[in-house]
């Protein structure tokens, strides 16, 4: 369960900051934030949500590998 956890998590990261970049080489000069969310972060984010409506105790799983990841010393 842990490298199925860091594979969503650099997954989910690689996505924002890909779509980051993508709306600044869109409009160099200015940043597109409203679009940087809807099409960066709200995807990445409803994707936990559903994981949390259809897969509680596998939601339950991943916070506690995420936890377990940080207590790691």
């Amino acid at each position: 369960m842990m490298i199925k956890t860091k594979i969503l998590l650099t997954l989910s990261l690689i996505w924002i900051v890909l779509v980051g970049y993508l709306t600044w080489f869109n409009k160099p000069k200015t940043f597109q934030w409203d679009e940087w969310v809807w099409f960066g972060v709200v995807p990445v984010l409803v994707l936990y949500l559903f994981l949390i409506i259809w897969k509680p105790n596998e939601f339950a799983k991943f916070i506690s590998c995420i936890k377990s990841l940080f207590n790691n010393k």
